[in-house]
């Protein structure tokens, strides 16, 4: 057996890939995270507040994410509700760390993999000289000013406070996210997906992805090509915690809509080669993210799709890349509601208290899937603080009983390339995995 290691480029942090082959295919495979970095430990004996802007320093990238978990947690534990308007607001400023996340991800990491496939794809995708890469990087640039209109600054923004947030956004500040939208839709219509409007939301509507065109139509007969199609499926076992525009629920054969029991999670020890905990859930491991959610909210093209190819490589980017239109499309809504609401107040509580004990749970749909946060206060202090990423549950390793999600996904594949693509499908993020 030939065992290659791969240091791996193009990803959120530091990572390594371990192929085990037999007769020119995987047999076997660890995706090795080596670091650990404690910030739960840190978390421990300090005020509860602390939480706010230290979760937020677990990834540059998802950061609002583990803001919005963890003040939702302190909120749990302390029985307390945020008012609407604060509650819209977190919903926008979290769904726009979303959409920008993706649209970097499958310019910035996914397409770049193609020009090794295809040369003539480099005046597009080529990183810093493309021209789909600058233009990925340009309009993502304007969605993360959408996130500081509400909360000051990104990344590690701490404007959510246990009843509300601290900002008081106005009729100016949602005039100029509208006109982000209108640049995000446009580019997506434009780029992403080639199409009229109203042509895209009839194939919505039908299911019809093979129709699809612009940088989504090429990919999908990229994969054709490359059989990309059908490789790259893993357990085919999906889980959402509901949040963002989809409900809770997990896939197993069928769809099934209920919330996320937590008491059945668990969080295994982790194996010698790395430093990220497996999750299980119900004893098994399941994928989390946009396929996940795409699936609990009824898309039908998502549906159409992963019906023919399960949770393949190119099922499993496609749902990534249609759900920003999906979350724009909430995004619209909710600004709607909050011009309505805008005369409330932005929190609910006038004193935070000091001496404050019990525990509570934050459950966020983060651009990868879903984020846990667990905390326990008592007399003010955190006398516990968990974390479980969605990292964890899609590229954690192997346990005693099951491969994990991203390994199973690579078993079987001919190439170290489609091995390192069928990892990025997953958006690997190394720093969440082993905060």
């Amino acid at each position: 057996m030939k065992v290659e290691n791969l240091e791996l480029p193009r990803v959120e942090g530091e990572a390594r890939l371990e192929l085990f082959w037999k007769d020119g295919i995987i047999e076997d495979a660890k995706v090795c995270i080596a670091s650990v970095r404690g910030i739960e430990r840190v978390l421990v004996g300090r005020h509860y507040m602390d939480a706010l802007v230290i979760t937020p320093r677990v990834c540059g990238i998802c950061g609002h994410a583990h803001l919005i978990a963890s003040v939702k947690a302190i909120e749990d534990a302390l029985g307390i509700k945020p008012t609407e308007k604060a509650r819209l607001v977190r919903n926008i400023t979290q769904s726009l760390e979303v959409l920008q996340n993706h649209v970097k991800w499958f310019y910035l990491f996914m397409m770049p993999d193609f020009i090794l496939l295809e040369e003539r794809l480099r005046g597009l995708y080529e990183p810093f000289k493309g021209e789909r890469w600058h233009s990925a990087i340009r309009i993502a640039s304007r969605i993360t000013m959408g996130i500081a209109l509400f909360s000051g600054q990104w990344p590690h923004s701490s404007y959510a406070i246990p009843g509300g947030i601290t900002s008081e956004p106005s009729v100016k500040e949602l005039t100029s996210l509208r006109q982000i939208l209108l640049e995000l839709k446009h580019f997506f219509l434009s780029y992403v997906v080639g199409m009229e409007e109203a042509e895209f939301v009839k194939c919505l509507k039908e299911g019809s992805w093979r129709k699809l065109n612009g940088d989504a139509g090429l990919f999908l007969e990229l994969c054709h090509r490359e059989g990309l199609l059908t490789l790259g499926s893993s357990y085919n076992r999906l889980i959402s915690g509901g949040g963002l525009y989809a409900p809770c629920g997990y896939f197993m054969k069928k769809v099934v809509h209920g919330r996320l029991k937590v008491d059945q999670i668990e969080e295994l020890n982790a194996p010698s080669y790395s430093g990220a905990k497996p999750v299980r859930y119900r004893g098994m491991p399941f994928e989390t993210g946009p396929l996940a959610r795409q699936l609990m909210s009824g898309n039908l093209m998502v549906k159409s799709m992963h019906r023919e190819f399960r949770d393949s490589f190119a099922v499993r980017v496609l749902a990534r890349v249609l759900e920003v239109w999906s979350i724009a499309e909430a995004i619209e809504l909710w600004i709607e509601r909050l011009k309505e609401v805008l005369h409330e107040k932005s929190t609910s509580l006038g004193r935070f208290p000091s001496k404050a004990t019990g525990i509570g749970y934050g459950i966020v749909e983060a651009a990868r899937g879903t984020l846990i946060h667990r905390i326990s206060v008592r007399n003010g202090n955190i006398q516990d603080y968990a974390i479980i990423t969605p990292s964890q549950w899609n590229l954690g390793p192997r346990c005693e009983n099951f491969l994990g999600v991203a390994e199973k996904a690579m078993v079987g594949l001919k190439s170290k390339l489609h091995a390192q693509m069928v990892l990025r499908s997953f958006d690997l993020c190394s720093v969440c995995t082993t905060h």
